[in-house]
């Protein structure tokens, strides 16, 4: 974030609004106030009648007003005694009273004030009644993240990078909740189901409520909650079971239903048949991907322009990549050569021939070779087996002991094998020495690593597939043990949280041969992109236009004559740079003048 001149930079001047915001909404003003109306009080008429009790006498001193202030607060705290009065009956009473009163005032009323002053100002003070004062006097028209585990902590910190007003909603404290709470997002700590947790965070004043914990019956009473206190708010659910999705939609009036593993089991189910996917989204009701295609040296398009290669096989290069050199949106004219790789987006049922008889034939047809074990049967697992069942590969399940998931696989007919899958034996017991591919992906990372390293000694060539929450780590691991690919499962399903969450477009960012895009998806709206021919988007610098979509006619490449109409979706491959100025430009004249644009 750019750094402001002089001495804040801009995020130390947010906060500072923030907490000068909070501390002037929640300072208890009228009990400071009554606490220094006391004392002022006590002191007028201490003075008062203080001078009116030794009157005359050319030794004679009259008492002044701050000292009398001084005297009333020293009689509070015991350090101005009876024996330190003047005398004179009519101020007995002064240091009867004062003491004791004084005592209570201050300790019912001085404290509290001072208590939060201490808390304004000492950061590490700061606890569930400061996050309560953020939410309640800077968040309104916000998202409510219930459940900052894995998936809401990626979301949130996506969200907070677009700047969205936001509240969270965790059950307990942990090392994520930490680190959302360090940059800035205030964060109630309770059961999301409880009706005074959401009011704290502000349930009434939302405009959208994402609920995101991991366990489906939860998601399902906070949600009916969170309706049942605002009846406007977008809700966002995450949710497992499928067979559910169309109930729970129109019983519970939930605007989108997203299911993490189904969004990030494609690229693990993927990844272990040898498809290299960058990313993926649905559109409708089909999955396309954006895959790397190498060009062995004996490929069957060899000497082929990429341009018939896309008509013959139905797709779209959007990149090509020759030597160090990437270019976006290639000449279609250009000749292949060994060594090149096309970045293809297609749908997913293309991409299963691209892989399974090779643009590049550079490895036997996946189906000739063994069985894919599967490790760990969760959420991720239990979708990546399906997956690959569908695809009509040989699958084995694994996990450290029998589960729900792993009875339904059984019912299936999928062979399970239980046990200690960091032992050479467990492995070996479920065939590693004939397996294909492995994937990795119970919920321990440490256990992922370890499964994944003891199988590459068993088997060196073995393709590896693992999963690893911290993407910058996975990276790291994955160049350093060599292991094919590493994803984060939340990582891979938080942009489409985060679309569902704005009601706009999703973006994803890409590195495609290390230069940074994003692939964006929008819905076209009443705004500067209503009648805009897609060659005059084609022509913009830093943008390229994948797909077009128009009802059930979705068409790969686009057609460029075609004019964009309200509720057309899109999909373009764009820099960075242009990812505010696309999203501006297809907002409605109403949405620009909420937001201050003439």
């Amino acid at each position: 974030m750019a750094q402001k001149k002089g001495f804040f930079n801009s995020r130390q001047w947010l906060r500072f609004k923030r907490d000068t915001a909070v501390f002037a909404h929640r300072f208890p003003w009228f009990t400071a106030l009554g606490l220094l109306l006391t004392i002022l009080g006590t002191a007028y008429i201490f003075q008062l009648r203080y001078n009116q009790v030794r009157p005359g006498g050319e030794d004679y001193e009259y008492l002044t007003y701050i000292k009398a202030v001084y005297a009333v607060i020293n009689m509070t705290f015991f350090q101005l005694t009876y024996a330190d009065m003047p005398p004179g009956s009519e101020l007995d009473i002064f240091a009867i009273v004062v003491p004791p009163v004084g005592l209570v005032l201050f300790t019912y009323l001085g404290l509290k004030v001072i208590r939060f002053i201490r808390i304004a100002f000492v950061r590490g003070e700061r606890g569930q009644e400061w996050q309560e004062a953020v939410i309640e006097a800077t968040v309104k028209n916000h998202i409510i993240i219930c459940g900052l585990g894995r998936v809401g902590y990626r979301v949130a910190g996506q969200l907070l990078a677009y700047q969205q007003p936001l509240a969270g909603i965790e059950e307990t404290p942990s090392s994520l909740v930490d680190e959302l709470l360090a940059a800035d997002l205030p964060v109630i700590l309770g059961d999301a189901e409880n009706e005074e947790t959401l009011k704290k965070a502000g349930i009434e004043r939302a405009k959208t409520v994402l609920v995101c914990t991991n366990k489906d019956f939860v998601n399902l009473g906070i949600a009916f909650r969170a309706r049942e206190l605002n009846r406007r708010a977008r809700i966002i659910l995450r949710l497992f079971e499928d067979e559910l999705v169309n109930d729970i939609k129109n019983s519970f009036k939930v605007d989108a239903i997203i299911s993490r593993s189904a969004v990030a089991a494609l690229s693990f189910t993927y990844a272990a048949i040898g498809g290299e996917i960058i990313e993926t989204f649905t559109l409708g009701e089909r999955n396309y991907v954006l895959t790397r295609v190498p060009i062995g040296p004996h490929s069957p398009i060899l000497g082929h322009t990429i341009g018939a290669v896309a008509e013959a096989q139905d797709i779209t290069v959007v990149c090509y990549n020759c030597g160090r050199t990437l270019t976006i949106e290639p000449d279609p004219a250009t000749l292949l050569q060994a060594g090149d790789n096309l970045f293809i987006f297609t749908t997913i049922d293309r991409l299963m021939p691209l892989i399974e008889f090779g643009l590049s034939h550079n490895t036997p047809p996946p189906g000739s070779e063994g069985p894919i074990l599967v490790c760990g049967l969760g959420h991720t697992g239990y979708r990546v087996v399906t997956n690959l069942l569908s695809l009509n590969r040989q699958v084995i399940g694994l996990d450290f002991e029998p589960s729900r998931l792993g009875e339904r696989l059984h019912e299936m007919n999928v062979p399970l094998k239980y046990g200690d899958l960091r032992w050479n034996s467990t492995l070996i017991e479920a065939g590693i020495q004939q397996a294909a591919a492995l994937v990795v992906c119970t919920e321990d990372d440490m256990v992922n690593l370890q499964i994944a390293l003891a199988a590459r000694a068993l088997k060196p060539a073995l393709r590896v597939v693992m999963r690893i929450f911290d993407d910058r780590l996975g990276e790291q691991l994955r160049q350093t043990f060599d292991i094919d690919a590493v994803f984060s499962t939340s990582a891979l399903a938080a942009p489409d949280f985060v679309s569902a969450a704005l009601n706009r477009m999703n973006v994803r960012s890409v590195a495609i041969e290390g230069i940074e895009q994003a692939i964006v998806r929008l819905q076209v709206t009443l705004s500067a992109l209503y009648d805009v021919p897609l060659a005059e988007l084609q022509e913009e610098e830093g943008l390229s236009v994948l797909l077009h979509a128009r009802g059930e006619q979705v068409n790969i490449p686009p057609t460029q004559t075609t004019r964009l109409r309200v509720g057309d979706e899109i999909v373009v491959l764009a820099a960075p740079d242009k990812l505010d100025d696309l999203n501006r430009r297809n907002k409605t004249l109403h949405e620009l003048k909420a937001e201050g644009y003439t």
